[in-house]
């Protein structure tokens, strides 16, 4: 479909579902029929709405990637889909308030 087209196809998103079985940001438990269909590379940066560039995403992961594509990186695995890596910085937070 490259550019002609932004949102995935009623058979583009199944054909997504049947490959994921979560959100796929690394580690999200979110169910890939909860999610919504992401493009790989962002369609604001140039991204196409090709089955093969498609992965589910949960609400959180995708708006947070759009707003902050900086923290994310993708890989490519042996199956042929795609693992969404965070390698922004850590929770400033986290552990602040443990003794």
């Amino acid at each position: 479909m490259g550019r002609a087209v932004r949102l995935a196809t009623p058979a583009q998103r199944r054909a997504v579902l049947a490959r994921y079985a979560t959100c796929y940001r690394e580690g999200c438990p979110i169910p890939a029929d909860m999610a919504e269909i992401d493009h790989v590379q962002g369609w604001a940066e140039g991204g196409t709405t090709d089955l093969d560039l498609l992965a589910p995403a949960c609400t959180w992961h995708n708006r947070d990637k759009a707003t902050h594509p900086d923290r994310y990186r993708t890989r490519r695995n042996h199956d042929g889909t795609w693992t969404l890596l965070y390698h922004g910085k850590r929770n400033r937070f986290a552990g602040r308030f443990r003794r």
